[in-house]
């Protein structure tokens, strides 16, 4: 059976579950029929066609012969050529999206933020600069019990920050299902897909809206942080506890939460253990083997066994099978829809 390229993730570029699910299928197999397809990983045919059409109009397939109906074959173009057009595309609404971003998180900056040098001084406190904030939301982390709401801002995280992150997340106290994340769809160049399927893995939920109304962290509803200018915020945070305006930020969370709705990105089934999650969601999305040891801090041994025990549960003989497997399983799965509880 042939071994498929690496293909990044199509779901980035707006790409539904199936489509991106049924293009890595004829990466690897070369030109299949409808019919075919839809045996091969257990879709409809209306599934397959509606794939395919997302798939033609990005110019990422074709049909590959003049027969009509299901039985005529489609053909991949080579993932190369179609990443580079749709990052061309991508790249021409980058600038008008940063700028609609910006302009929308000083217009919705709520009231309690401009207010907040006049909480009294027990109740607010300001931490200057990156290090420091980063220092001290590390250390806040540690002492949540049961919840954690936070609000990001950015479209890209980087390697090392994720790293950091993650590891700082998996000390704290609060359980899995405490943690509740809502971003915005992630920009080409973002490396979190792997951070957010932990998240998910360990029972956190996340969720995006085009536009999301400031940078926030709200700790067991008790202290709030804030960017001390949400247009910057290398200035660093503002730390409240103020009772009324940690009520204020939470209610702003719910609402937006409310609103919110799954991202646009692949999801490993939910049955597989966090480490299990985070490496196929690498595989997934094109990374090598040296790659995954680098995010991870993990031995090549370590990958080889976690892959190893996937092969044999889902009884197949290669990666290329495992992610079709696994992207079958996935793209039947229901859309996340936990709540916050008020």
């Amino acid at each position: 059976m042939p071994q498929a390229p690496a293909v990044p993730s199509l779901m980035r570029w707006g790409l539904s579950p199936h489509a991106d699910l049924v293009y890595r299928m004829l990466v690897g197999f070369g030109p299949r029929s409808v019919h075919y397809i839809s045996q091969s990983l257990e879709l409809s045919v209306p599934q397959v066609r509606a794939a395919l059409d997302e798939l033609a109009a990005l110019g990422a397939a074709s049909p590959a012969d003049s027969v009509a109906g299901d039985d005529r074959t489609w053909s991949s173009h080579a993932p190369t050529q179609v990443v580079a057009l749709l990052r061309e595309r991508h790249q021409r609404g980058v600038l008008a999206q940063h700028r609609l971003r910006l302009r929308m998180t000083r217009m919705a900056h709520p009231p309690v933020i401009a207010d907040v040098s006049r909480l009294p001084r027990d109740e607010v406190r300001r931490l200057d600069g990156v290090d420091l904030a980063r220092a001290r939301l590390f250390a806040e982390l540690q002492t949540v019990r049961r919840e954690t709401l936070t609000i990001n801002t950015e479209a890209a995280f980087g390697t090392a920050e994720l790293k950091a992150s993650a590891e700082q997340v998996r000390k704290a106290q609060v359980g899995g299902d405490g943690r509740f994340v809502l971003g915005i769809p992630a920009s080409v160049d973002d490396d979190s897909a792997w951070y957010s399927n932990e998240l998910r893995a360990r029972g956190g939920r996340y969720r995006e809206l085009p536009t999301v109304p400031m940078k926030l962290f709200v700790f067991d509803r008790r202290i709030a942080w804030v960017p001390i200018d949400p247009a910057d915020r290398s200035q660093g945070y503002w730390e409240i506890t103020a009772p009324q305006s940690v009520h204020e930020l939470t209610v702003l969370f719910l609402q937006h939460w409310a609103m919110a709705g799954p991202p646009r990105m692949w999801l490993p089934p939910r049955h597989l253990s966090p480490r299990e999650s985070t490496i196929v969601t690498l595989l997934a999305d094109g990374h090598s083997d040296a790659a995954i040891i680098a995010r991870l801090d993990l031995s090549v041994r370590t990958i080889a066994y976690t892959v190893a025990g996937l092969m044999e549960r889902y009884r197949v003989t290669n990666r290329f099978q495992l992610g079709l497997r696994l992207g079958a399983e996935a793209a039947k799965a229901a859309p996340d829809d936990a709540t916050v509880s008020t």
